[in-house]
């Protein structure tokens, strides 16, 4: 559907800003989310995919007709009149009228459809907008955190209902977020951008097994790294020499904040907070100068100054020093 092919783009003599041996492919039906933090390059790459933007060298070859939906200005009008304007599909006028209203209908705004856009709310009006580029079917649809100015319940009414019509219409998306739990539940793959470089692309489920590096290990949420060396086969770690040393040079241990268990036999840490954070206890420890973050369930009763701890060592990951 979609093959980028070595771009770059540089804004500066350095080399340092913009994007860099940049290629990626995505599927017919797949949804490929964008992600990385503000300056990465995600936009720079939508605007070179759409067009708006020339590469200094590179090809992106797209199979079908694309869609860019982004915020803009449009004149004041009636919901119907709007949409069935923007129809620009070779059909008749009542083609068009029956389907707006079924646009309506999938995204719920039947009863807005004869009020002005500026009478609608902001997520009402998403819909719409949304609406207008989906009603000329799109193959491929870019998306560039059009959504971050909603609440998150009205955001993710509007998701769920945007990747169900894509994944019944076998459109292909490009969505830039920076919102991880989003792009986990909806997306396909995800490629993490980082100085404008592509660091990892995987399923949700393979980034966070296995992020291959230090950024995209802090950008999927993991707080807790320390660095360890091997001897005698094992690595040496403050809880002891765990697991098998396939290496002989230091690694970073990545301990997820639920990989800790309370044991009386334990490594000692001291507890500098405990919140709650959704369903879970987050606790703030210290181990020597090094503060740790622990996840707990709401039934584990922790001490209050002090507690004593073991690694579930399966639940660690080891990166390259």
């Amino acid at each position: 559907m979609i093959n980028v092919n070595g771009i770059n783009k540089l804004f500066d003599q350095r080399a340092i800003a913009g994007l860099h041996h940049i290629s990626f492919d995505i599927k017919e039906g797949e949804v490929f989310s964008l992600m990385g933090p503000n300056g990465s390059g995600k936009t720079t790459l939508i605007n070179i995919i759409s067009g708006k933007t020339l590469p200094d060298s590179g090809t992106v070859s797209i199979k079908g007709n694309l869609s860019l939906f982004e915020h803009k200005e449009i004149e004041n009008q009636n919901v119907q009149k709007f949409l069935i304007q923007s129809n620009k599909l070779e059909i008749s006028e009542e083609q068009k009228l029956q389907l707006t209203r079924d646009f309506a209908d999938i995204f719920e705004f039947t009863f807005q459809l004869r009020q002005n856009l500026n009478e609608l709310s902001a997520g009402q009006r998403q819909k719409v907008m949304l609406a207008s580029e989906l009603i000329n079917s799109p193959s491929l649809l870019l998306l560039d955190e059009p959504f971050t100015h909603l609440d998150p319940h009205t955001r993710k009414d509007i998701l769920q209902a945007l990747f169900e019509y894509i994944r019944r219409q076998g459109i292909s998306v490009l969505w830039v977020t920076h919102d991880l739990e989003e792009a986990t539940l909806f997306a396909d793959r995800i490629g993490l951008l980082n100085f404008g470089k592509m660091e990892q692309i995987g399923t949700p489920a393979q980034l966070i097994k296995s992020p291959r590096s230090l950024f995209s290990a802090k950008f999927l949420g993991y707080e807790n790294f320390l660095s360890i060396l091997p001897e005698n086969g094992k690595w040496i770690t403050p809880w002891g020499a765990l697991g098998e040393a396939q290496s002989d040079q230091p690694h970073i241990l990545v301990i997820p904040a639920n990989a800790f268990t309370q044991d009386s036999n334990g490594v000692e840490l001291k507890i500098d907070s405990v919140q709650m954070r959704g369903r879970s206890q987050y606790v703030r420890a210290r181990l020597a100068e090094k503060t740790l973050f622990l996840e707990f369930s709401p039934q584990v009763q922790l001490p209050p100054k002090k507690l004593k701890t073991k690694l579930i060592w399966e639940s660690c990951f080891l990166l390259p020093h």
